[in-house]
């Protein structure tokens, strides 16, 4: 069977995913890895020369992935950082030449429209009215779904980065900031708040490293095929930890990867203003997102 490779360079974290194509179109996972390379560590603007660097050598590291594994269709999707960096095309660039591939730059419409792709590979969301929220480092896309048919979409600038680097300024994080955030996440989704109301929504299902957090922080096992579930308690009773820790009390947290640790405040403070939004009956986490609907999309062309 032929092998296929999506990498998504995500502006936190970059994504490879290595498959194997079925003869009736199935897929069979046969590597994945991430690596979280902070692009967008100080926010979407410019990225440090530091970073840059990191995420190149990242690159070679997936290219030897690639070789040994004979991949012999790749697809690169870049998104919110690698659309507004002032640098972004030297890292493109070298990109390019280190993977000999093209980059495609999609804009978050249609990052938006990978991600519901990708999440309805799962027959269990298909069923109900959901709200998709993907956090990332430089931009959220969320996604209103009926029974598997999406209703509306939109991409924001409120990833991690961006709000850390505007908000996240004293450990433990001032009360007065969570504020500000709650403030400025409801004035740049006045759109989508008055679309909501008037749905019912079942599920909030996340779809990004972040919210595999709270699997983690709850012990719940990953899997890389099936979804998990987080009651609103066990959500209210994390938000609580996390917003209420510094820095150095937040990295020996039980289930916070190390990598998580500062840009995790504003997320989980994000995903709390958008919980206590549409009031769903809990928090669904996916493994699939992006990367999977751009497979998808590949293997039906």
């Amino acid at each position: 069977m032929k092998k296929i490779a999506v990498i998504d360079l995500g502006s936190n974290t970059f994504h490879l995913l290595i498959v194997k194509l079925g003869d009736d179109h199935t897929f069979e996972t046969t590597y994945r890895e991430r690596v979280f390379t902070g692009l967008s560590d100080g926010g979407i603007d410019i990225i440090s020369n530091e970073k840059l660097a990191f995420g190149l050598e990242t690159l070679r590291h997936f290219k030897n992935r690639l070789d040994e594994y004979q991949v012999i269709e790749l697809k690169v999707i870049g998104t919110a950082v690698l659309r507004k960096a002032s640098n972004r095309q030297l890292f493109i660039d070298e990109a390019n030449k280190i993977l000999n591939a093209h980059i495609n730059i999609i804009d978050g419409q249609k990052e938006a429209e990978y991600i519901y792709k990708g999440i309805m590979l799962l027959p269990v969301l298909r069923v109900g009215t959901h709200l998709i929220m993907d956090i990332g480092g430089g931009s959220t896309e969320f996604i209103l779904v009926s029974d598997g048919k999406k209703l509306w979409s939109e991409s924001y600038t409120l990833g991690v980065g961006v709000l850390h680097n505007l908000f996240h300024h004293d450990e433990p994080i001032a009360k007065s900031s969570l504020l500000s955030i709650e403030e400025y996440v409801n004035a740049t989704l006045k759109d989508m708040q008055d679309i909501l109301k008037n749905y019912n929504i079942e599920f909030l299902i996340g779809a990004s490293g972040s919210f595999e957090v709270l699997q983690s922080m709850t012990s719940k096992d990953i899997d890389d095929n099936s979804i998990s579930a987080i009651s609103i308690g066990e959500f209210e009773e994390i938000y609580s930890i996390i917003v209420n820790t510094n820095y150095e009390e937040r990295a020996k947290l039980q289930g916070l990867p190390l990598e998580r640790v500062k840009l995790i405040v504003v997320g989980i403070a994000l995903k709390k203003i958008i919980a206590d939004l549409v009031k769903p009956s809990k928090i669904v986490v996916s493994p699939f997102a992006l990367k999977e609907g751009v497979l998808s999309d590949m293997i039906h062309e």
